[in-house]
């Protein structure tokens, strides 16, 4: 069987409209944190959040952006900050974390995956309740 070569983020269109510079060099460190720690891509997707690893590989191309949650749950796995891992990268971010704030996220980040995914289930349904409660009460103010 004869393996067809991938065509890189530059030699695909729909990626030429995603992939930006910033984007495209935040995963290549991404991918250089993941080589270093000895993973597999699926390995790496699975650690940071149970993401599949065609999510993964298009991270680390550049061809799919990042919400903070995801860039933070992928820093608390590489046990580095957001700002060591984008440096002087110029990422736009509607909000961004100052850094405590962000240190915090990352600590919870980590212990959030050594839960049991049965106990992290059960806290999904007790925030969702938690949430319609509040939205409830605001509507009715």
């Amino acid at each position: 069987m004869t393996r067809v070569r991938r065509k890189g983020p530059s030699e695909r269109k729909w990626a030429n409209k995603v992939g930006t510079p910033a984007l495209i060099e935040l995963g290549n460190r991404i991918r250089e944190r993941r080589i270093a720690a000895g993973l597999t891509a699926g390995q790496a997707a699975e650690r940071a959040g149970n993401y599949s690893q065609r999510t993964w590989f298009h991270w680390e191309a550049g061809e799919r952006s990042f919400a903070i949650e995801q860039l933070l749950s992928i820093c608390a796995m590489f046990d580095c900050t957001l700002n060591e891992l984008a440096g002087d990268l110029t990422i736009q971010s509607a909000h961004p974390l100052p850094k405590d704030l962000q240190r915090q996220s990352m600590e919870f980040l980590r212990s959030w995956w050594q839960l049991p995914e049965n106990k992290r289930r059960a806290v999904r349904r007790l925030v969702k309740i938690l949430l319609k409660q509040e939205q409830e009460n605001f509507e009715r103010l």
